[in-house]
């Protein structure tokens, strides 16, 4: 009696720390945006970062809607080069933030169309894109590279 009372004392630790393992690994958070974006842009120290408020500002996204963000610029501001980069609170948000990135990609275009016309092309060619809670816009030359390693490690 006492054998298989230890035997299954031994069975449920063994469970039990077999669930706390997959708990752990469930857990990988993301990297902060800041070192995703060291990781995916290779000309991240040439850019200029705004501010939250900025991101407010030109874009519509609150900070209620999200728990990080990241919003670079590149110094020559006539190039058309920007990352944004938005880590939601919950889907919802998610929604919110995809639908703001893509009317803001709407209305640069419309401001660059018959003024900056390389920035314009750069502009055509970025998307909005997301993966978990993550939504991202980038443009440059190299947008969809970009993209798409900004977005590898969510």
């Amino acid at each position: 009696m006492k054998k298989s009372s230890v035997s299954l004392l031994i069975c449920l630790f063994l469970i039990v720390l077999a669930f706390t393992g997959c708990q752990e690994q469930s857990k990988k958070t993301a990297p902060p945006l800041g070192e995703a974006a060291e990781k995916a842009l290779a000309d991240r120290q040439s850019l200029v970062a705004y501010t939250a408020d900025d991101l407010a500002d030109l874009t519509g996204i609150l900070p209620e809607d999200y728990t990080e963000a990241l919003f670079l610029v590149g110094s020559d501001s006539l190039s058309g080069r920007e990352v944004i980069a938005v880590r939601a609170k919950d889907a919802g948000c998610l929604n919110k933030v995809t639908e703001a990135l893509q009317n803001y990609l709407s209305q640069r275009m419309e401001e660059t169309r018959n003024y900056l016309p390389d920035a314009y092309q750069l502009q055509s060619q970025a998307k909005v894109e997301s993966k978990h809670l993550t939504a991202v816009l980038i443009v440059g030359a190299q947008s969809a590279e970009e993209t798409k390693a900004f977005l590898a490690g969510e």
